[in-house]
């Protein structure tokens, strides 16, 4: 069986692409399910555990998208090529999620840092409170929160054309370019 390359190619995502999609994914939906449950069911110990984590995944997350940016476009050239005719709005979609998902954290660290308390992460102090701004706090929690959640309409979206449209109805191997070996 074939392994898969490390880089992109113009049939299949190589495996560092595909690592950065589905841990992100995985963390994006952590994130998610946490705030979600919060709403839901409160403080329960096991809600409580998942929400104290989301600062630090959070900048995880954020660290991330850096590094997935970086890698996408050093692979730009070598990346299977999107429907003919779909370009431009498949670029505006994938530049919408990558925007948001740098500036959705961007926010939460503005939002904790003019909250003035410290920034750790898992509990390792990097950076100290700054000084408190309450105005800018609360401006900053409430398009963290509107920013998250516009972020999570797009990835729904993003899952139901790749499931849905190129899976079910196109049956044009998208998603196995995401998910899956390149056949032998």
């Amino acid at each position: 069986m074939p392994s898969i390359a490390w880089r992109d190619t113009r049939e299949y995502y190589g495996w560092i692409s595909r690592l950065f999609h589905w841990l992100m994914a995985a963390l994006l939906l952590w994130q998610f399910a946490g705030m979600i449950a919060a709403n839901l069911v409160g403080r329960a110990p096991w809600v409580a555990f998942m929400v104290g984590t989301h600062k630090s995944i959070g900048f995880v997350l954020m660290l991330l998208v850096a590094l997935r940016s970086t890698w996408g476009l050093y692979n730009l050239s070598n990346r299977p090529p999107h429907d003919r005719g779909a370009e431009m709005l498949v670029a505006f979609g994938q530049l919408l999620l990558y925007l948001l998902m740098i500036l959705v954290p961007l926010l939460g660290l503005t939002m904790n840092w003019a909250s003035g308390k410290p920034l750790q992460v898992f509990e390792i102090q990097l950076m100290s409170g700054g000084r408190e701004m309450e105005g800018l706090a609360r401006l900053t929690a409430q398009w963290h929160v509107w920013m998250a959640w516009t972020l999570g309409v797009l990835i729904t979206g993003h899952v139901f054309l790749a499931v849905v449209w190129h899976g079910l109805v196109r049956r044009d191997d998208t998603l196995k370019k995401m998910a899956t070996r390149p056949d032998p």
